[in-house]
């Protein structure tokens, strides 16, 4: 699965960056701890340690005032147990996240200094140490964040982010009849395992017309 996503965001990179203005964004920064949301024996969770995080992101500029992007986002840290009974040894965990976002500048006609809000979409992937596979979520990250720009080609970016890895919690159709007249709905549930943030800063390349 990780080679298909790397593969797919590759392709839309190229598209992206096709005779278009692109943004190369280089970042640094900080996450906070976290704890799962799963409780097991004897009130235990499980809770990633904070520390640091590194990634970039590539991002095509529209005429609307928008930003497509496509980002990658990675974080060492240490998973352990978080109360209860102690039955887990702490062990390294990379955490890392594969997005398609969308950036929108919150205000107008100021080509300098761009304050922005950020959705994105994608993937994100646990890899513990010593477990026997990876374990991979869809995601969802919100935020919101500044563009200062030292010149035409070379700015700074800082931001803060919600990071959100989300499971599947099913799905229901049904359709009814009444005196009062019918209807059918549909219905998709989904959770988050764990919140996590982000805290960033770095640097931004305009590349192209």
């Amino acid at each position: 699965m990780k080679k298909s996503i790397i593969i797919s965001l590759l392709l839309v990179s190229v598209i992206i960056g096709a005779n278009a203005q692109i943004e190369l964004n280089a970042y640094a920064g900080y996450v906070p701890g976290a704890k799962f949301s799963y409780i097991y024996s004897g009130g235990a969770k499980l809770r990633i340690d904070g520390g640091d995080n590194f990634g970039f992101a590539l991002g095509k500029v529209l005429p609307n005032d928008m930003t497509v992007e496509l980002s990658y986002n990675r974080f060492n840290s240490v998973l352990k147990q978080d109360g209860g009974i102690n039955v887990f040894d702490p062990r390294d965990i990379i955490v890392e996240y594969y997005q398609l976002g969308f950036l929108r500048a919150l205000t107008e006609g100021n080509e300098t200094f761009v304050p922005f809000g950020l959705v994105s979409l994608g993937a994100s992937r646990f890899a513990p140490a010593g477990a026997p596979q990876d374990y991979w979520r869809f995601a969802m990250n919100a935020g919101l964040g500044i563009k200062y720009f030292l010149s035409d080609k070379v700015g700074i970016r800082l931001q803060a982010r919600v990071l959100m890895p989300l499971y599947f919690a099913g799905a229901g159709f049904g359709c009814s009849i009444g005196t009062g007249g019918s209807g059918c709905g549909a219905d998709v549930g989904m959770g988050s395992e764990i919140l996590q943030a982000d805290f960033t800063g770095g640097v931004i390349l305009r590349v192209g017309e």
